[in-house]
């Protein structure tokens, strides 16, 4: 990333995007994996420079807007690709060949229309760095952009840090909840057939695409809520806003496991299977599912726009490693997660993210208050 200009370094880094989407319309064994492969070399380097282009883009009074914004339109996709799951795919048993054509068409045609609109991004505004920078520092040092073994090996020092080293518990809380909102959650849906309101099955699609769909909406409107109230969040402080998205993701993580039964993230779950336990407080709700679903996505939004935010704090000089340092571990634990939750039951999983979401929780409060006393000159007793 660091080889390119910052302002085109981002568009590159869509190709593997839309090679990835490209392929499905003819899809083979080969070139679907291989594409998998190149999608996510390319997207961690897009996650990363966008990260950093968006640090260089804003001020310490402007860092929590943007972020919320930019998280808002991020989440956006989850609203408008799963309400066309519901309308044009939900009643399609099987996708044929001239549906699949259109959907993958238009994707391609948009992932495309990305791309060319990633070339005219902005430079960033040439303001001294007293100015402009967000960094701690008093003295502003424009420093030459670093190669790329510099910048592997500078993220490679940041993981000897204290910060990130509490950091990272936070960045793979992420990745684990990421892959149970967005891979797990849906599955559970879809294996609970006895949920009230689904006829054996058949609207079993739908209930899973609204899911998604709503799970957007909380996304979109927690990342809406802190980018306008940004500047309260400067104010109060960022800890506030991570500690309530914890509160809100275990009070989710309990109603889920007493509305899904245990066996449903891997597995079709059957009415006999219902009838044997006997001991639940109440019968499981499509309802009851949907809200947690939203409340999945506000926790989300939450930890992620205020992950940003402290990243750009404290690495406005060079906030690209501490990026790739997040998404390293974000995308790490992810994959991890993905590996076991085809086969562990649900409240094992709940538990392990019940217990991330409290110390990763208190990992963030932690750089921020210690973030808080540096601003405010504060010094030890000795």
């Amino acid at each position: 990333m660091h080889a390119m200009k910052r302002q085109y370094g981002m568009a590159p880094k869509n190709i593997p995007y839309c090679l990835f989407i490209a392929c499905i319309l003819y899809p083979y064994l080969f070139t679907l994996y291989t594409c998998s492969v190149l999608l996510g070399i390319g997207a961690a380097v897009l996650w990363t420079a966008q990260g950093e282009y968006l640090t260089n883009n804003s001020t310490d009074q402007t860092m929590s807007r943007n972020t919320g914004i930019f998280w808002a339109l991020l989440q956006s996709s989850l609203v408008l690709g799963n309400i066309t799951v519901y309308f044009i795919l939900g009643n399609n048993e099987n996708i044929d060949n001239e549906l699949r054509y259109l959907v993958y068409g238009v994707l391609t045609g948009a992932c495309t229309l990305g791309w060319l609109l990633l070339l005219l991004l902005r430079k960033p505004p040439a303001l001294g760095k007293q100015e402009y920078s967000l960094s701690l520092s008093t003295q502003a040092t424009k420093k030459a952009i670093p190669g790329p073994i510099e910048a592997t090996m500078s993220a490679l020092r940041l993981l000897k840090t204290r910060e990130m080293v509490l950091l990272s518990i936070c960045f793979t809380y992420t990745g684990l909840e990421l892959t149970f909102f967005s891979g797990v959650y849906g599955t559970m849906i879809g294996n609970m057939d006895h949920l009230e309101g689904y006829t054996h099955g058949v609207f079993k699609k739908d209930m899973v695409a609204l899911g998604g769909v709503i799970v957007g909406a909380g996304e979109i409107l927690g990342g809406l809520t802190f980018g306008v109230l940004g500047s309260r969040t400067i104010k109060y402080g960022r800890d506030p806003v991570v500690i309530f998205g914890m509160l809100v993701h275990l009070a989710t993580f309990y109603v889920c496991y007493l509305n899904f039964l245990p066996s449903s993230p891997y597995q079709t779950v059957s009415p006999d299977e219902l009838l044997a336990d006997n001991n639940r407080l109440f019968n499981p709700s499509v309802a009851v599912a949907q809200v947690c679903a939203f409340t999945l996505g506000l926790g989300d939004s939450m930890f992620n726009t205020q992950i940003y935010g402290i990243i750009a704090a404290l690495y406005s000089e060079d906030s690209a490693p501490a990026f790739a340092v997040f998404k390293f571990f974000q995308s790490l634990f992810s994959g991890i997660a993905f590996i076991y939750s085809s086969h562990v039951q649900l409240q094992w999983q709940l538990a392990i993210l019940a217990v991330m979401a409290i110390f990763g929780t208190w990992s963030f409060v932690t750089v921020e208050w210690s973030l808080k006393k540096k601003r405010e000159g504060y010094q030890p007793i000795q």
